[in-house]
């Protein structure tokens, strides 16, 4: 008997930081020998990725892990290139490996830019219909899309997020994205009349974060109102329709309806869903993640709000909002 030798898949994991570290880790788990080049331009993230690759026995596995300060080295074709960057040089960066290697699938972390013309510019950097996704991940966990089909409820819906400093500016993407995915809705406006004046420093240096609310209205008349104070990092949420309403509590991991049905669930760490996340792109060409087509969008209505809103607060010439 000939014993097939899977094929080695390419990944490239741009940006090492918080986020792209936790991808590596989660690519251990992954079945199929991967070449993983992790590149980012600060050492220091790049040992930490390492020593991150080093908790999880990454060495003991069959996949081959090489870290790079450049682009230089990029394989000229690649797989899957995930840009876990920040926002603000996300553009570029994309730009980079689309110059250098042609990749098959894209997986790309949110704030996509933070400008309309950086949102235009990664759309031209990959191209209209190409197999690219955007990690607003609820619509991937089994959790949310069992709610999905039990919801029950009648569009338009009222979707609530309230809490303290959950990062209103960094995240609402990934509730705007819940509330269109459980609709089929798209997003019209987003109104920051309710937002705060002044913006505070958010936790990744040069990025700011506002508190207040945030509106947002959908084609179906459906509409979100996500609302950060003072206090600390929790939220919950509601969504409901003009019979029932949802509690969705997702640190407890409990959404509870009106009726009384409930729903136990939880949100996995980055690092528990990305080896999923890259075999299901490897074995199918897709994923349950948004397009990039379907979140550029959303981005492209919110990122427009909010650099209105930093106009008028922070900076009257700016040409982009510095959220992440």
């Amino acid at each position: 008997v000939v014993s097939m030798k899977p094929a080695v898949a390419t990944i490239l994991i741009a940006g090492a930081g918080q986020l792209g570290s936790r991808y590596l880790q989660g690519l251990a788990k992954c079945r199929q020998p991967l070449m993983i080049y992790v590149q980012d331009i600060r050492e220091v993230s790049l040992v930490r990725a390492k020593q991150r690759w080093d908790e999880v026995h990454g060495p003991e596995t069959r996949h081959v892990v090489s870290f790079h300060a450049s682009f230089e080295s990029l394989p000229r074709q690649c797989d899957i290139a995930i840009v876990a960057t920040t926002a603000d040089v996300r553009p570029r960066v994309i730009a980079e490996v689309a110059d250098r290697s042609a990749v098959r699938f894209w997986v790309l972390e949110k704030v996509l830019a933070q400008s309309e013309s950086g949102l235009d510019e990664i759309m031209a950097h990959i191209g209209v219909g190409s197999s690219a996704w955007v990690n607003t991940l609820r619509r991937m966990l089994p959790w949310h899309q069992q709610l999905k089909s039990q919801l029950d409820l009648e569009p338009p819906l009222i979707l609530k997020v309230d809490g303290g400093k959950w990062g209103l500016a960094c995240n609402a993407v990934h509730f705007l994205d819940l509330l269109a995915w459980w609709t089929g809705e798209t997003l019209q406006e987003v109104n920051t009349d309710r937002l705060s004046q002044r913006w505070f420093e958010g936790k990744r240096q040069g990025n700011w974060e506002v508190l207040g609310t945030l509106g947002a209205r959908f084609s179906g008349g459906s509409q979100a109102l996500l609302s950060a104070g003072e206090g600390e990092a929790c939220y919950s949420m509601t969504v409901s329709d003009h019979r029932r309403l949802w509690k969705i509590n997702e640190e407890e991991g409990l959404a509870r309806r009106s009726d009384g049905i409930e729903i136990q669930g939880r949100i996995p760490y980055q690092s528990e869903i990305s080896a999923a996340l890259v075999e299901s792109i490897l074995e199918s060409g897709c994923c349950g993640l948004p397009t990039l087509e379907e979140s550029a969008a959303i981005h492209r209505v919110f990122i427009h709000g909010m650099q209105e809103h930093w106009k008028r607060t922070a900076d009257p010439a700016a040409i982009c909002v510095p959220i992440t």
